[in-house]
């Protein structure tokens, strides 16, 4: 298998080999996919930390986008935004 990465990526492993963590460049990316493969089997992380396999949502994540979706809704106030803005700013918060 090939795998073309992204100029960034691909300095990112050589230096990641040329550090001496790891004997080649397929070690690297085994090691990236391990981990991207027990991220996404890891059920105790929150949902939207997980990646998506093959672009979909989880089925959890899927459910509660659809209750919100189909779920009642209720126009915001043209000027909530500049309310919530105000409130930031008088309370102090940076």
């Amino acid at each position: 298998m090939n795998v073309c990465l992204p100029k960034e990526l691909e300095e990112f492993v050589l230096r990641e080999v040329a550090g001496g963590e790891y004997p080649d460049a397929n070690a690297v990316v085994a090691e990236a996919l391990i981990e991207l493969q027990s991220k996404a089997t890891d059920e105790t992380l929150p949902l939207w930390t997980r990646p998506l396999p093959n672009g979909n949502c989880p089925p959890e994540l899927k459910a509660l986008l659809l209750e919100a979706v189909n779920g009642p809704h209720h126009p915001m106030p043209e000027d909530y935004f500049d309310r919530l803005r105000e409130r930031v700013r008088t309370s102090g918060a940076k």
